[in-house]
């Protein structure tokens, strides 16, 4: 293989082996939770992985329930952007006769995005890892690895940004239309872990996963044709008479 050969190769796809890399030090972490200074965590009596950085970081954070708040509201704009793709792909789909080609197949990338994030959410709801660092009704304790909300945000405003910029085949910067997008998957990021009710791996965890599924979603979307707008409608201007 040429050496222009393997540059271009590389290029294309980079982003495969990173995704599978994220991955993988996502696996490492949750081993390092289950094997790696284990204690027994007083406030909700669950045995916590990492536990020195665990209990320092949400010592010194405290807990601050009006970010739990807002998180939870922003979460449901998560939901709400996510459905309002899947209506926007329905549609498609059934104005254009049932043609996955015309619906665009972008869209099919997406909802195996969507329902990733909804695989691991019930994997780890079963199979729990940790347990939040504080009771939220009382008496049971939740789930918390890895941070759903966190997962959840990050995934949809990420690959939102992505589908609406390649879609609507904006003239803006990429970056520049993609920032607030990525601001509030920060925002969400940050406050989850300020409110106090997720431990910083759960965090972490929650970061790791997400950027693992945008980098595979980013691989494969790549590689799908997409019908935008402004192409159909070059498509459908009439030839010049000749």
């Amino acid at each position: 293989m040429s050496e222009n050969k393997k540059e271009c190769f590389c290029k294309k796809n980079w982003k495969l082996p990173v995704g599978a890399l994220l991955l993988v030090l996502f696996l490492v972490l949750i081993v390092l939770l289950k094997t790696v200074d284990v204690a027994l965590d007083t406030e909700t009596g669950k045995e916590i992985g990492l536990s020195s950085l665990n209990f320092a970081v949400r010592d010194a954070i405290g807990v601050h329930l009006r970010f739990y708040d807002v998180t939870e509201y922003f979460g449901y704009l998560a939901i709400a952007l996510a459905a309002g793709f899947a209506i926007w792909a329905a549609v498609r789909f059934f104005t254009s006769r049932f043609s996955l080609r015309k619906m665009g197949f972008d869209f099919v990338v997406l909802a195996c995005l969507y329902a990733a994030v909804i695989l691991f959410y019930l994997l780890f709801e079963i199979a729990v890892i940790n347990y939040r660092p504080l009771l939220l009704d009382g008496t049971t304790p939740e789930a918390s690895f890895p941070s759903s909300h966190t997962m959840l945000s990050i995934t949809v405003f990420v690959s939102a940004a992505r589908i609406l910029y390649r879609r609507f085949a904006l003239r803006v910067s990429p970056v520049l239309f993609s920032l607030p997008f990525y601001l509030l998957a920060a925002f969400v990021t940050v406050a989850r872990l300020l409110s106090g009710v997720h431990w910083l791996t759960d965090i972490v965890g929650g970061v790791l996963l997400a950027s693992a599924l945008l980098f595979l979603f980013s691989f494969f979307s790549d590689r799908v044709p997409i019908e935008t707008d402004e192409k159909k409608e070059q498509n459908e201007e009439p030839a010049p008479a000749e």
